[in-house]
């Protein structure tokens, strides 16, 4: 099956079933994130409960659930802004896979991408530029552009698939999975393409890397254990570890934008539906609930939305204190990673 194949079934298909190298990932999207550092505001995500998928807001508790896409069509992927004001997504409105941006109360939808199939938009850290994968040229490959879809560069050129981008908060590095050695595995490069570096190496797919707030950690599923499951890793690929463990399948993870929690979707309920857990795997919580007997209102794509604290002097105690998010989005990273280590 080739990618362009993978794609379009992805994008439009229930519960579809990813084949990379031979082995059945199963779930209705791929997709990978990257937590912008700040408050937890609402958690974003696709569901097929008024009977096509469509893009919600929900807080993390599950309560006041908002329908923010409301077309015939197929949306999803949603991924917040670094400053929270904006989501982009992908749709099929228009006939074509491609990606869209709105506010966060779904207001001003505007499509930003007009190619043969386009999806997976990132953010960068600053807001200024979007990455995604799309396919043309014949093959799946990641690109940049600016956030009005201007200036669309490829940043990957092989001619495996490249695919799920998910840019670092501190904006140097992208992560993303390729089949490129034989295998679904994580890789990282720099934010213009170079220094391209797999990070996994397993007989089983590896894929939907998602970055820590902090940058230092990444969040991904893998099927090395025989069934899709979620694991963390440092953002070099060492010290990987596996946090859920059902015979069901767990995936799409993403991070809380205060690094305490992680949003994903699972099957263990007979249904797919979004759960929270803390970084190492316990108290795993459903937030939704919403089964049918066919199964068909499935949830799937959450991503968290980051809010901005408040506007204090921009100190090193300020810092230690958890005064990160007075330091603008781009540097909250880095702020937060000199706590940590120096904790």
């Amino acid at each position: 099956m080739g990618m362009r194949t993978i794609f379009l079934l992805l994008a439009s298909l229930a519960l579809a079933v990813l084949l990379v190298s031979g082995v059945a990932l199963i779930g209705p999207e791929e997709t990978a994130q990257a937590a912008f550092p700040g408050e937890n505001g609402k958690l974003a995500f696709a569901s097929y409960r008024d009977g096509d998928a469509e893009i919600y807001t929900i807080n993390p508790d599950g309560s006041n659930r908002v329908r923010i896409t409301n077309n015939s069509a197929y949306d999803a992927q949603p991924a917040w802004s670094p400053d929270g004001t904006k989501v982009a997504f992908s749709s099929d409105r228009d006939g074509t896979y491609n990606i869209y941006t709105m506010n966060a109360d779904g207001s001003d939808q505007t499509r930003i991408t007009n190619n043969e199939s386009d999806g997976k938009p990132a953010w960068s850290s600053d807001g200024s530029k979007i990455a995604f994968m799309s396919y043309r040229d014949g093959d799946t490959e990641i690109y940049t552009m600016n956030a009005d879809g201007s200036n669309q560069t490829r940043i990957t050129n092989n001619s495996a698939g490249d695919a799920q981008p998910a840019w670092s908060p501190d904006g140097t590095k992208i992560a993303f999975m390729s089949d490129r050695d034989g295998n679904a595995e994580i890789y990282t490069m720099n934010a213009d393409g170079s220094n391209q570096a797999r990070i996994t190496n397993n007989d089983g797919p590896d894929a939907q890397p998602a970055w820590s707030p902090d940058g230092t950690e990444i969040a991904f599923i893998s099927v090395r254990d025989g069934n899709a499951e979620i694991y963390t890793m440092n953002a070099d690929g060492s010290n990987q570890a596996r946090i859920t463990n059902n015979s069901a399948g767990d995936e799409d993870p993403a991070w809380s934008p205060d690094g305490t929690k992680i949003a994903f979707i699972s099957y263990r309920d007979n249904n797919a539906e979004i759960y929270t857990m803390n970084p190492d795997g316990s108290n795993q919580t459903r937030i939704t609930n919403d089964q049918e007997p066919d199964h068909s209102n499935f949830e799937f794509n959450p991503d968290w939305q980051p809010l901005s604290g408040s506007t204090g002097p921009k100190t090193k105690a300020d810092c230690k204190n958890g005064g990160y998010k007075d330091f603008g989005f781009k540097n909250q990273g880095q702020c937060i990673r000199a706590v940590k280590q120096a904790s």
